[in-house]
């Protein structure tokens, strides 16, 4: 029989290593799949027991296949009755084009048509069709003018195998490594086969140590190996049942041989020594280590080389050694590789490899460890780097990983593997420089040093400008170096801890209303004390964020992500900020997109994204115009305050003086509505698309004293909502719109919205929303946008460009962060 196993792309050798492994005798690694011939048993035995493998299909047959009818027939010839089990229901997906057959949808409808004719001739009934969860799938090929079909014998992925009990006492927003890419990172260093020979030689396993144990993924599947437990173990339902060849007799023997090997495993369960400098990752890996009822033990420690000397003590088996920083803030790696280099040194690790996930900008170095591969992995559409450190023995003698087969390439350097050999030398920090508080920070790029006289500067001239104007909240430096191109905004703040109740009972009197939600409680309008300062202030305290321009493709990567690590290390010290304090983001320079978007939404755990509805419950408050407001550095791309639109706001306040009703559309957190709301407006409607931050603006107006049902909260899609308004009765004094510059949320349907095709209909909405005299004032930060004049003035539209006005000091290297205009009715 022929079968194979699918998986991503970069880790078709290690899954070809593993069957080897599974006893499978001939594996051939192809791109996004490793082919084998065997029997049912075979078959079994990777479904069971493969770490690496997505799927796992039986080949039923090959065919031409360069037309539609070529396809129908070619799969009406298939002897589907002896194929598919009596009574199972089917599904059927399609993968690949050909001219005659562009639309894989047709394709599929062809094959099943096919199928369930060939069905109803043999057997007179027809299949039932469950695309749900059927009992057998059917995978469709095409490759040119032939096409291939194939049983899925898997049914789910075989890396859905974390249990509900885990993912449900995960933090929320935590999203688990998907196991597949966690048992990747391991099975480069050589640990299952280390795991093995331990088994096969009566001896203590190996000792994982995870250096930056994230969320728990690799734990969770070193575990498995630790203690010889199937992957596929748990599971009750495969997609072989649906088919008419299985053998149950065959797979209850491999269970059974699966609950004597787990059993046996458990008199040496093995140990695994975990950190994270991140206290929150420390936290979430112990929620998920109880959840998981892990059979080995796992000591947890302190993120220092001391408490991990202590935890190995001298007599530790060998130590396999990873890491996973890819969802770790770029300021927090160089503690995790500082602790690599010590760890590394330790006689348990000297002679073990160091396997590293990160995202391409981790800047990864370990001194005396030079990188032996790097791998380029996609998890969705996030782009990360495997990175394999040798030790320094292995390297100076060129020999494969401990565990490799004999004769088997080195990982990356194999004519067949998707790596690249990062052979770069490692760049030593050699040069430092003092800011003036008599400390020399190290800098990775000598150039680094100019970067620091000017920080220096401006943020002085900012120091100085900002306390004149009475702002607390404030840019400091914008790519001032075309070299160092990152911005630095620096907040002024106290933190804030709010728990669900303390939100509940802030927000209590202050419902959703009129227009489509529930009614509140009335509450007066005057401001909470300590809007004013009535009480006494908390002391400040001050945090960063450093958000880094994504570099050009013709700026080498490795100076980039040096570049930034020095940036890192420099501005803190420059602006007195605690390095806890410190916020490294990455974003593109206005390639469209959405306005605001969530930080690191990657879906790791291979299922679908939560919304964390508590979240963000405001890391920390701060003061801007006498009003106050809560920002989250941790969990958005934004922190929930455009400080570019200070200015736009306090012109939002002035206009709001002469009126009773205000409009916020697109309003994210709702800081314009606050500030028309102090300006003393009647009524106030506040729109958005997104739940998060339509909860955040009732938060931030609720901490400003607004409540009662004169402020009325709307979640829904704005342009739609702004049609059905316009053939209504309310109307508004004042609006305020700052639409994103694209978007194509699922929650808009089919509908995609792009500011510079669309704003001329949505002004046309707007302006239709305007009580007689109104005026709108609209924003958006497109920055090659190019208002339709002359069709704006045909619908009767008049438009006012007030975007230099509204650019504030610290933002006037940018005069195009953002375009602002009044709107008006001619």
């Amino acid at each position: 029989m022929e079968f194979y196993a699918s998986c991503p792309a970069a880790f078709e050798q290690a899954l070809a290593r593993e069957l080897r492994a599974l006893g499978i005798r001939r594996p051939r690694p192809l791109k996004g799949r490793v082919s084998f011939e065997g029997s049912v048993r075979d078959a079994y035995r990777v479904c069971l027991w493969s770490h690496l493998a997505s799927r796992v299909l039986l080949v039923l047959g090959r065919f031409a296949c360069a037309t539609p009818s070529d396809l129908y027939q070619g799969t009406y010839d298939l002897p589907w009755h002896e194929i598919i089990r009596p009574g199972a229901s089917i599904a059927v997906s399609a993968h690949g084009t050909n001219p005659e057959l562009r639309n894989s949808r047709f394709s599929m409808q062809k094959a099943k048509d096919g199928i369930v004719d060939r069905m109803v001739d043999e057997t007179g009934s027809r299949p039932a069709v469950d695309t749900h969860a059927p009992d057998a799938r059917i995978v469709l090929t095409i490759r040119g003018d032939r096409a291939s079909m194939s049983l899925d014998l898997s049914g789910e992925p075989l890396f859905k195998r974390l249990s509900r009990t885990v993912l449900a006492r995960a933090p929320q927003g935590v999203d688990i490594l998907r196991p597949d890419y966690a048992a990747l990172v391991l099975a480069e260093t050589g640990f299952p086969e280390l795991c093995q020979s331990a088994r096969d030689a009566g001896t203590e396993p190996p000792v994982l140590v995870d250096l930056a144990c994230a969320d728990g993924g690799v734990l969770l599947e070193a575990a498995a190996w630790l203690t010889d437990r199937a992957p596929g173990a748990a599971r009750t339902r495969w997609g072989f049942q649906g088919w008419a060849g299985h053998d149950r007799a065959i797979w209850r023997e491999l269970l059974a041989e699966a609950r004597e090997r787990e059993q046996a495993a458990s008199r040496r369960p093995g140990r695994i020594v975990a950190t994270d400098p991140d206290e929150r990752a420390v936290e979430a890996t112990k929620r998920v280590v109880a959840a998981g009822r892990i059979a080995c033990a796992v000591d947890i420690i302190d993120s220092k080389a001391d408490a991990l000397r202590r935890a190995l003590g001298r007599n530790a088996p060998a130590c396999v050694i990873v890491a996973d920083t890819s969802v770790m803030a770029p300021d927090v790696i160089p503690s995790a590789l500082r602790l690599a280099t010590d760890a590394a040194a330790l006689a348990p690790c000297a002679s073990m490899p160091i396997a590293w996930l990160s995202r391409p900008h981790g800047g990864l170095r370990i001194p005396g460890r030079a990188p032996s591969s790097t791998s380029t992995l996609l998890l969705g559409s996030d782009e990360l780097q495997l990175v394999c450190f040798a030790s320094a023995s292995a390297e100076a003698a060129g020999t494969p990983y401990p565990g490799a087969g004999a004769g088997e390439p080195h990982p990356g350097k194999g004519s067949g593997s998707n790596r690249t050999a990062n052979q770069r030398p490692s760049r030593a920090a050699r040069t430092t420089v003092d800011v003036g508080d008599g400390k020399p920070i190290p800098l990775l790029v000598p150039e680094s040093e100019q970067f620091a006289r000017r920080l220096i500067k401006v943020a002085r001239q900012r120091r100085k400008w900002a306390r004149r104007e009475g702002i607390t909240c404030y840019r400091v430096y914008d790519a001032d170096l075309p070299d160092y191109s990152a911005a630095i905004d620096l907040y002024e703040g106290t933190p804030v801890e709010m728990n669900r109740g303390q939100r509940d009972r802030a927000l209590a009197g202050g419902g959703r209303n009129r227009l489509g939600e529930e009614h509140g409680h009335d509450g007066d309008r005057n401001k909470l004390d300590t809007a004013h300062g009535h009480a006494a202030e908390p002391a400040t305290e001050r945090w960063i964020v450093v958000a880094e321009y994504a570099a050009p493709k013709t700026v080498d990567p490795e100076l980039a992500r040096d570049r930034m690590l020095d940036i890192l290390a420099i501005a803190p010290r420059v602006l007195g900020v605690p390095p806890e304090h410190v916020h490294a983001k990455t974003r593109q320079r206005s390639r469209g997109g959405s306005q605001y978007g969530k930080q690191g939404s990657s879906v790791r755990h291979g299922g679908s994204p939560q919304a964390d509805a508590t979240s963000p419950l405001g890391d920390v408050l701060i003061r801007e115009g006498g009003l106050s407001f809560t920002v989250n550095f941790n969990d958005y791309l934004d922190t929930g305050i455009f400080l570019d639109h200070r200015i736009t706001r306090g012109l939002v306040r002035e206009h709001a003086r002469q009126a009773r009703t205000f409009l916020n559309l697109f309003a994210y957190t709702g800081t314009a509505t606050c500030y028309a709301a102090d300006a003393g407006v009647e009524e106030t409607v506040t729109v958005d698309l997104s739940n998060t931050y339509l909860d955040w603006a009732e938060r931030n107006m609720a901490l400003n004293g607004f409540t009662g049902s004169a402020h009325h909260f709307v979640r829904d899609d704005v342009l739609a909502w702004v049609e059905q308004q316009v053939r209504g009765r309310n109307r508004w004094d004042l609006i305020f719109c700052d639409p994103p510059t694209f978007s194509n949320s699922s929650r808009m349907g089919e509908r995609t919205w792009d500011v510079q095709r669309d704003h001329v209909e949505l002004l046309k909405g707007v302006v239709g929303l305007l009580e007689q005299g109104g005026v709108a004032i609209f924003s958006c930060n497109l920055r090659s946008f190019k208002p339709d004049v002359e069709a704006l003035r045909t619908a009767g539209i008049g438009l006012e460009d007030i975007t230099e006005r509204t650019i504030p000091e610290d933002f006037q290297r940018n005069k195009r962060i953002h375009h602002c205009y009044l709107v008006r009715r001619l």
